[in-house]
C-alpha cells in the first residue's frame, strides 16, 4: 500500500502547472507595451511636403558616381582604381558625357583632410554635382 501511495504523489507532481508562468508573460507584455511608445518619442516637426519640382530634381540613378577614398589613399571612381592626379581629367570626361553627373564620394574617416580636400577640388573642378556619401558603421 505504501508502494502506491508514493507513485499517485510522484504523478501529481510531474504536472507543470503553467498559470505563474502565463502571468508573467502577460504582465511583461503589458510593460513593453507601456513603455515602447515612450522610447520613441521625438520632437514634433513639421515636415515640408514634396513637390513634382523637387522630386524632378532628383538625379537619374544612372547618373550617380561612386567616389570611394580609402585609408590607404587608394582612389576608386566607380569599380575603377585611379590616381588622385588622374581624377579631375576622369571626372571631367565623365561630366562631357553625362551633364547630369553627381559624384557620391565615401570617404575613410581616419583620412588626413588633404586626401579630401583634393578630391573636392577635383569633383568641383569637373563642374558636378557632390553628394556626400553617409553609411552607418556596421563594425559596432
Amino acid at each position: 500500500m505504501r508502494r502506491s501511495r508514493s507513485s499517485s504523489h510522484s504523478l501529481a507532481l510531474a504536472e507543470l502547472n503553467i498559470t505563474p508562468l502565463l502571468d508573467l508573460v502577460f504582465v511583461l507584455l503589458i510593460i513593453f507595451m507601456i513603455t515602447t511608445p515612450l522610447l520613441e518619442q521625438q520632437l514634433p516637426v513639421d515636415l515640408p511636403k514634396s513637390s513634382k519640382a523637387a522630386s524632378a530634381n532628383l538625379p537619374d540613378p544612372k547618373s550617380i558616381l561612386t567616389l570611394t577614398l580609402s585609408k590607404d589613399g587608394s582612389v576608386m571612381l566607380g569599380p575603377d582604381k585611379v590616381g588622385m592626379d588622374q581624377l579631375a581629367n576622369l571626372l571631367t570626361q565623365r561630366k562631357a558625357r553625362d551633364p547630369e553627373l553627381v559624384v557620391s564620394m565615401r570617404a575613410d574617416s581616419s583620412l588626413p583632410y588633404e586626401t579630401v580636400f583634393r578630391a573636392l577640388e577635383a569633383v568641383r573642378s569637373a563642374g558636378a554635382r557632390l553628394d556626400l556619401a553617409n553609411f552607418p558603421d556596421n563594425k559596432k
